[in-house]
């Protein structure tokens, strides 16, 4: 195994990951979907309640988890996502990389804004005259925006206005789906979404 890896990989993502070079790099669903559910097997094996995820169009699952240890404190809060974030190392993690990019950034551009563009126009989602650089200044201005409406909206409607400078409808399932394929879990950063957060005390979910 890479030497630099702290945490080892499993032999079954290690499998997986084999499977997926005898398909031109390619994870199946079934493999993405196996992996995460052997994520979930090892976090509940630690002692939690099984991870979430957001979930966007074709059973993709945002990367962002937001973990709510509610009352428990900090220190059992660092411990959750350290385990977590172990199991998701050994179990998940390169699953899932590779499955999103064959599907949002098939050309493998090292920047995520230039594959992200791209996955918009082969969805026919923007002009095919629209650049990364545009996307770029108009994710800027949706800051901007963002904190000038909260001076006078409430953060939900502060937030849903400031998607408003985008040259693509935001909401767009198809729009999420290349944000979310191209690592962006946009569900995780409107201000009052609780969509893929995660309680690892709650045993009995």
């Amino acid at each position: 195994m890479n030497g630099t890896m702290t945490q080892p990989m499993s032999e079954k993502q290690i499998a997986i990951l084999k499977r997926a070079l005898d398909h031109d790099g390619k994870v199946s669903k079934a493999d993405y979907d196996q992996a995460w559910s052997n994520y979930q097997q090892c976090v509940i094996d630690k002692g939690y309640a099984a991870p979430t995820s957001t979930m966007y169009s074709d059973g993709i699952r945002g990367d962002a988890t937001v973990t709510d240890a509610e009352d428990r404190g900090e220190d059992a809060l660092h411990k959750a996502q350290d385990d977590s974030g172990a199991c998701r190392l050994s179990e998940y993690q390169s699953v899932d990389e590779l499955y999103r990019l064959s599907l949002g950034n098939p050309q493998l551009y090292a920047d995520r804004d230039e594959g992200f563009v791209d996955c918009l126009k082969r969805k026919e989602l923007v002009d095919p005259s629209y650049t990364a650089q545009q996307f770029k200044k108009e994710f800027e201005q949706n800051g901007e925006e963002y904190s000038a409406n909260l001076e006078q909206y409430p953060p939900k409607e502060a937030w849903q206005k400031s998607q408003e400078v985008y040259s693509f409808d935001f909401y767009d399932s198809q729009v999420q789906y290349c944000f979310a394929t191209n690592g962006h879990d946009v569900k995780t950063w409107d201000p009052e979404s609780d969509e893929g957060v995660w309680y690892p005390f709650r045993n009995n979910q």
